[in-house]
């Protein structure tokens, strides 16, 4: 059988330096990589809750894999071709921790649900109703999650309102109630440790109170869930949280160490390109732009970080980028020259991986092995 070009190509650079990849390439530091995984499966099991890691920053199910083998007990999505891929790829435990209501989603939906376990969020009775009737048309008895309203005021129903609305959809057919979770993506907003802290607190508080009105009723609420990097190491520490649904860990990023979440060493993906222009001494341009990186300065609307990403060994700032193109403001010393490699910490990790293909396995400097990116770009 003949090898196509590109994936030739690809096998090629195995064993070769991270420079000889054409640019720009997504890296990943596989010691880096194989570190955070670890940690976080590890603190989770030591507070005693499950992790249940966001697939949607990553977007490949062979680090799925690697996190599964680690501990987790399975993953979160964002969209159903994330699902997808992951139960083709035989990880058959998903929360998609998104609402979907419409005809062909819902049918995709018990599709998939008829070859796994397919955890779906609601949040009003609509939702739940129009889940209820595209299960009980398949023959299907599917779990759902009610997401709960912690501050990030996106979606969600008010911890208050939790009991009322269980009692709703447990008198549904073709749905059973898994539990409650939430998402603190409030906390890209935080200014110091003690607001992610404060933000934390409030995190666990919002869906401890919604299972506890719930299970007044005499309704089971298996699950308790968060999620969100920032909080992951506080909010696991709060009483009556059963599972954990940070993402961003794997690999982590700039608006990670903007937040002090983790200091910049601790970053296992980067964006290697090339200087293909020093036009003036203060300025330096990259084969990168914002269809590598995205436009995020900050999750949410907010803004964390300047520029767009953290250059690793140069003098100075990611100032712009055009579709193709990056731009470094430089110091006039600098010795930054055309033809040069460089590496970047991208601003926010689950863009990259959204915009790519595949990531570049890197070890002491040596490509060691091709990640497929399996749920890119255009999913739906």
């Amino acid at each position: 059988m003949t090898i196509p070009r590109a994936a030739a190509a690809e096998a090629a650079l195995i064993g070769r330096p991270w420079t000889d990849a054409d640019t720009p390439a997504l890296l990943v530091d596989l010691d880096r990589l194989e570190q955070n995984i670890a940690q976080m499966a590890a603190m989770a099991r030591d507070a005693g809750v499950d992790l249940r890691p966001h697939f949607k920053t990553h977007k490949s199910v062979e680090i799925a894999r690697r996190q599964v083998a680690a501990g987790a007990i399975g993953m979160t999505v964002a969209k159903l071709d994330e699902a997808a891929a992951l139960i083709d790829g035989g990880i058959t435990d998903v929360l998609l921790a998104y609402q979907i209501v419409s005809a062909p989603k819902l049918a995709r939906a018990m599709d998939l649900a008829a070859r796994g376990r397919l955890i779906l969020a609601i949040d009003s009775v609509a939702g739940a109703r129009a889940i209820s009737g595209a299960a009980h048309g398949a023959g299907l008895r599917v779990a759902v999650s009610i997401e709960v309203e912690c501050g990030l005021r996106r979606c969600g129903i008010a911890a208050e309102d939790a009991a009322s609305f269980a009692r709703v959809v447990v008198g549904l057919p073709g749905i059973a109630l898994a539990g409650v979770f939430t998402h603190a993506g409030n906390s890209y907003a935080a200014a110091n440790p003690q607001q992610i802290e404060a933000i934390a607190v409030a995190e666990a508080a919002a869906v401890r109170e919604a299972a506890e009105r719930i299970r007044a009723t005499g309704i089971a609420v298996p699950v308790v869930s968060v999620g969100s990097t920032p909080t992951a190491s506080r909010v696991v520490r709060e009483p009556g949280i059963t599972e954990l649904r940070a993402g961003n860990y794997v690999f982590y990023d700039a608006m990670q160490v903007a937040l002090g979440t983790i200091p910049a060493h601790h970053a296992a993906l980067t964006v290697s390109a090339v200087v293909i222009s020093r036009p003036t001494a203060d300025r330096a341009v990259i084969d990168a732009g914002s269809k590598t990186f995205g436009l995020d300065k900050g999750a949410h609307g907010l803004n964390v970080v300047s520029g767009y990403g953290r250059p690793i060994g140069i003098e100075g700032a990611f100032d712009r980028v055009s579709e193709e193109h990056g731009i470094f403001i430089v110091l006039p010393e600098s010795t930054v020259a055309v033809g040069d490699h460089v590496q970047v910490i991208p601003n926010h990790a689950c863009a990259v991986g959204n915009l790519g293909r595949e990531y570049l396995g890197v070890r002491d400097g040596i490509i060691e092995e091709i990640i497929p990116i399996d749920a890119a770009a255009g999913v739906r």
